[in-house]
């Protein structure tokens, strides 16, 4: 890793994973960021300072976002007495050293989330910045009760927010008669085969579903299969305090309604793939035969998708996919202010997403470098990292000469902490094509 003083960014790059995901210590060193290929390092060999975080890989949003926090800055995570008490889980759970305590209005961090990491991380700004009226209301009802930092508010911590194959709005995968089973289903596949993959026995895998709070932990010389098999069976999936929920649509609209906001002085960006082509003599989406084989069921049956009178659109529209999620709500979060990024633009407006183009022939796993074509080195993850690390840095000289140009209108003489750059870096490297913009959400 380099020198702390050699760095790039000022603001450190916090990676952080979607649904079903795991920590570098988990899955038998092969990582959730790049496979066999280490992001986290080769960024921070880049001189781009870059942390991964781990937070609940089936847990809500809103439990992800507390996790995240606490990740970062350290402590007890506290899910709320207020939360608490309205799912009946544990207000309290796992205790973290903090990845980057120092964290601030003047430390601020960039955000990178994956599939349902997008989520997490938007829901974790807002809370930062607004805090939780409920949470507040709770404790002004038991003034005996503490209440986590994290509820106040006033936090302005975060520079930018990145979505990878982002779940802002959900996906219709979820949405089916069967969807839940059939995702736990291919995660019960997808984990055994990762397991005998790797050489390792699947009765002693490591990894951790982090559902404390749920009281479900694995038992010491518990075998990996059996704890499997006990949360899959558990009650918690009858609650909609679950990944499961928050990513559906219904789930993730009703998420961004009551809690996630744009903020002015944070950039958003947006990167999304597809890995389907439309059957011209039925009308139906299908996988291209390079999709990661885990995510063809997912591509099939949002390629049939029927519509939903809740979603912006046309159902056609929502036919392609990454082979997760449908490629219609991945640029930017409905209703929300956006833009077509133009990648050889470097100019990034603050308070609107960025959007870029949908890339072709790129599925939901290849945007974090997990693939056949990945692992066996016939493609590298790299260049599209190092590129996007350009940017945020990019983003942070760009605020540095805004924040300058304000002092001289108004007569101050305080220098920048840096120099803007003239320098325009290059926009992350693949292949690209126009996506159409879905209309704004129905009413």
């Amino acid at each position: 890793m380099a020198e702390n003083n050699s760095f790039r960014n000022r603001y450190p790059i916090i990676l952080v994973h979607g649904i079903f995901g795991w920590g570098r210590d988990e899955v038998l060193g092969f990582k959730y960021w790049g496979g066999n290929v280490d992001i986290e390092a080769r960024l921070n060999d880049m001189h781009y300072r870059t942390q991964t975080a781990t937070v609940g890989p089936v847990s809500s949003s809103w439990e992800r976002a507390v996790e995240l926090y606490h990740y970062l800055v350290g402590g007890r995570v506290d899910y709320g007495a207020a939360h608490a008490s309205k799912y009946g889980i544990q207000r309290y759970g796992h205790t973290f050293p903090g990845i980057y305590p120092q964290v601030s209005h003047t430390n601020k961090i960039h955000l990178v989330g994956h599939s349902m990491g997008a989520q997490t991380i938007c829901e974790l700004e807002s809370m930062l910045r607004n805090g939780s009226q409920e949470e507040r209301d709770y404790h002004q009802a038991h003034p005996g009760d503490t209440i986590s930092e994290l509820f106040l508010g006033g936090k302005n911590w975060v520079h930018s927010i990145t979505g990878v194959a982002p779940g802002f709005n959900g996906t219709t995968f979820l949405d089916t008669t069967n969807g839940p089973v059939n995702m736990m289903n291919l995660f019960r596949q997808n984990m055994l085969c990762l397991a005998t993959a790797n050489g390792a026995d699947p009765t002693n895998f490591v990894y951790d579903f982090k559902l404390d709070q749920w009281g479900l932990k694995r038992e010491k010389g518990e075998h990996f299969i059996e704890y499997l098999e006990r949360i899959i069976d558990s009650d918690l999936w009858k609650s909609r305090d679950t990944a499961l929920f928050d990513i559906s649509t219904a789930g993730a609209a009703k998420i961004v309604r009551e809690r996630i906001r744009l903020f002015p002085g944070t950039h958003y960006f947006s990167f999304s793939g597809k890995t389907t082509f439309i059957n011209p003599r039925t009308g139906y989406a299908l996988p291209l035969p390079a999709t990661h084989p885990a995510l063809y069921l997912g591509a099939l049956v949002m390629g049939r998708n029927h519509g939903n009178p809740e979603l912006p659109g046309e159902p056609i529209e929502w036919r392609d996919s990454d082979g997760c999620i449908p490629c219609a709500g991945t640029r930017y979060i409905f209703d929300h202010p956006h833009r077509d990024a133009d990648p050889l633009d470097m100019s990034f407006p603050a308070g609107i997403w960025n959007a870029f183009p949908v890339m072709h022939d790129c599925d939901h796993m290849a945007l974090v470098g997990i693939g056949a074509a990945y692992q066996s080195e016939r493609k590298d993850i790299m260049p599209f990292y190092a590129d996007m690390a350009r940017i945020l840095t990019a983003t942070e000289q760009q605020t540095d000469a805004a924040h300058a140009d304000a002092a001289t209108a108004h007569g101050a003489t305080h220098p920048t902490h840096r120099q803007a750059s003239t320098t325009k870096a290059s926009a992350p490297h693949a292949k690209h094509h126009d996506a159409k913009a879905p209309p704004k959400r129905k009413h």
